[in-house]
């Protein structure tokens, strides 16, 4: 189970960008798309003027998103119409430009008339932190037209599901109503407090957040569930956000009861310049909602969910304090065999070298962009900036982040040793995993 978190939440300082797209489907029917699963984010191929793209599916945000990579620029958009932008984070508002896309190609569909906003690349460098290429980001523009179902399982969107639709309505599926604001999606849910009471206020469906809940502590209303823990965040637009993690007892979600959530409390500074919804709580995120298969239906306000396989599962916390990205590459030497088949000699084809042969291949470094003060991996004597090569005697560069992350979830008590590089030097670590939270829940 993946536990990098990320998000991408975006407030735009501009009021006149108008909702005028149109999604077109063949022969008005539906259409199915596979996305590649990353961070509990999903990502799909877009094509833009016959250039393929990679863009993340993101209902937190109002409107399309283009990074100004060499992609971008094979498509020779007119930077006339400036634009300030601003989301989560500790840095200024970024500077980006409107464009106008007469066409957005996506599977066996197309999004005509798309108002999308470039931003810099070198700004935000999202590839980066996720491990994959990543071009844009779509959300009202997708949604807006027809209802949209969210496999996680198969990763599968499909769009204007009409049977399913119809099937889950006479099944009488759990489901919520949507409130919009700035074309993004609203849940009035209700959090639970320690006296026994409830808070309610609106959350952001938000599949563009790859943590499971996120609760604003500025209300008054509302008190945080303790214990709690300092800890990074995720990035923004506009930065790097820390804040606090803890859990909640528990948590309606249409009449399906979440147990132990694992939630995080940004801190308050890095939207305190930021316009939200009135009586805003917080986001709910991907990991929340990859528990269920879900219809997402714009047009008539509602959320449509049904429980998958995922749904009962613990939500776990990375025990040992330290966020990967991949930044920049290593250089990995691989010894290769000393005897080389070859048809041009006489030899039978069979060729002993008596120098060893070395094969040098280019793979991302994934390197330690934070240690939570007092962590075990803190403890242990590893720092920011160094790159992780080998986790339980498994190299680093044959894994995917996911599994690698995936190692840092399992329960309190495990013993984990890895293998870094700091200035050119290998260095060996090992700590225990261990847990923030009381007997009560053993599992964070």
């Amino acid at each position: 189970m993946l536990r990098y978190t990320f998000f991408f939440v975006v407030y735009l300082w501009c009021s006149h960008l108008c909702a005028q797209s149109k999604l077109v489907l063949p022969e008005n029917s539906k259409a199915k798309i596979k996305f590649e699963s990353n961070s509990n984010l999903m990502i799909i191929p877009v094509f833009i003027q016959g250039v393929e793209m990679r863009f993340l599916v993101d209902t937190g945000v109002g409107h399309t998103l283009i990074f100004d990579n060499h992609k971008a620029q094979q498509l020779g958009f007119n930077q006339k119409y400036p634009f300030l932008l601003r989301g989560l984070g500790d840095q200024p508002a970024l500077d980006a430009y409107q464009v106008k896309i007469d066409q957005l190609e996506i599977g066996s569909f197309h999004i005509e008339n798309v108002k999308a906003l470039v931003l810099p690349e070198s700004e935000f460098i999202l590839s980066n932190r996720l491990g994959t290429q990543i071009d844009g980001i779509i959300g009202c523009d997708l949604f807006e037209s027809y209802p949209v179902l969210i496999d996680y399982n198969r990763k599968l969107l499909e769009i204007n599901p009409v049977k399913k639709y119809k099937r889950w309505e006479k099944q009488k599926k759990i489901r919520l109503d949507l409130d919009f604001y700035n074309r993004k999606p609203y849940l009035n849910l209700e959090v639970p407090q320690v006296s026994n009471a409830f808070v309610s206020g609106f959350f952001l469906l938000d599949t563009g957040l790859s943590d499971a809940l996120w609760l604003f502590s500025n209300d008054i209303r509302f008190k945080k569930s303790t214990p709690v823990f300092n800890d990074f965040l995720g990035t923004g637009i506009n930065g790097d956000v820390y804040g606090e993690r803890g859990k909640i007892s528990s948590l309606d979600f249409g009449g399906f009861r979440l147990n132990e959530i694992k939630v995080a409390y940004p801190d308050t500074t890095t939207f305190t310049n930021l316009s939200l919804k009135k009586r805003r709580l917080g986001s709910v995120g991907a990991e929340l909602l990859s528990r269920f298969k879900l219809i997402i239906d714009y047009p008539a306000k509602q959320l449509i969910l049904k429980t998958n396989n995922k749904a009962k599962k613990p939500f776990y916390y990375n025990l040992s304090g330290m966020e990967l990205a991949y930044e920049g590459f290593q250089i990995v030497r691989k010894r290769l065999p000393n005897i080389k088949r070859s048809d041009e000699n006489n030899n039978n084809g069979i060729e002993i070298l008596l120098q060893n042969r070395y094969k040098l291949t280019f793979h991302p470094a994934l390197k330690v962009i934070y240690i939570r003060p007092n962590s075990p991996a803190h403890q242990s004597g590893i720092k920011v900036g160094d790159v992780l090569l080998q986790i339980n005697g498994r190299k680093v560069h044959e894994l995917s982040k996911e599994k690698v992350l995936s190692m840092l979830q399992k329960e309190p008590g495990e013993k984990i040793k890895v293998t870094i590089r700091r200035a050119d030097q290998n260095r060996k670590f090992s700590f225990l995993l261990a847990s923030f939270f009381s007997a009560k829940a053993p599992s964070p």
